[in-house]
């Protein structure tokens, strides 16, 4: 019986590893470094492994931590860019203070024309300030059902709105410019 070269073995382990690491994560090219931390938490601990038959298992469960400390990682990231993008929206916008009174002026007879149950919960969650859940207690619906009126009163009075006016966004989805482009239909 012939001795397995060790270098040929480290390489096979290290080919089934990536493979293994890359079908699991989002960025396929992460995973030779992933794989090299585990490499590395490999020979830290080798020397705790007092089973050889489980060392594969061992392997294996170390890359499967490694792969979640990567997508916990990845997630933190995320966050913190989600957050950075919602504390640029809360900025005050290029919006001027005369096409702000021009975009309330046509909002305010456009939420008339909303069916009873859409201007109702329009009016309460963005006028009076009130949350979802409190709406639906005071409608005596479920939250999901106010949501899901806020959501169609809001696209309802968009079309309304884009009857009379023409929105300019920014990438944000912030309004950058209003423009009334004939009669409002109110």
């Amino acid at each position: 019986m012939t001795q397995a070269d060790p270098a040929a073995l480290w390489q096979q382990m290290r080919e089934r590893l990536v493979a293994f690491v890359a079908r699991r994560i989002d960025q396929p090219a992460d995973a030779e470094d992933i794989v090299q931390e585990v490499f590395l938490k490999m020979s830290r601990a080798i020397d705790s492994v007092h089973q050889q038959e489980r060392l594969e298992a061992w392997v294996y469960q170390i890359t499967r931590n490694a792969i979640i400390d990567y997508h916990r990682h990845s997630s933190t990231i995320a966050r913190t860019r989600a957050q950075a993008a919602t504390d640029r929206s809360l900025r005050p916008g290029e919006i001027d203070a005369e096409e702000t009174a021009l975009l309330a002026q046509c909002l305010k007879p456009l939420v008339t024309r909303l069916p009873e149950p859409y201007r109702e919960a329009i009016t309460w969650t963005e006028y009076e300030g009130l949350t979802q859940a409190e709406a639906a207690q005071r409608a005596r619906i479920s939250v999901p059902g106010m949501k899901s009126r806020v959501q169609r009163a809001r696209r309802q009075l968009g079309d309304l709105l884009a009857a009379c006016c023409r929105i300019e966004l920014d990438a944000r989805k912030a309004v950058r410019s209003v423009e009334n482009h004939g009669p409002c239909p109110c």
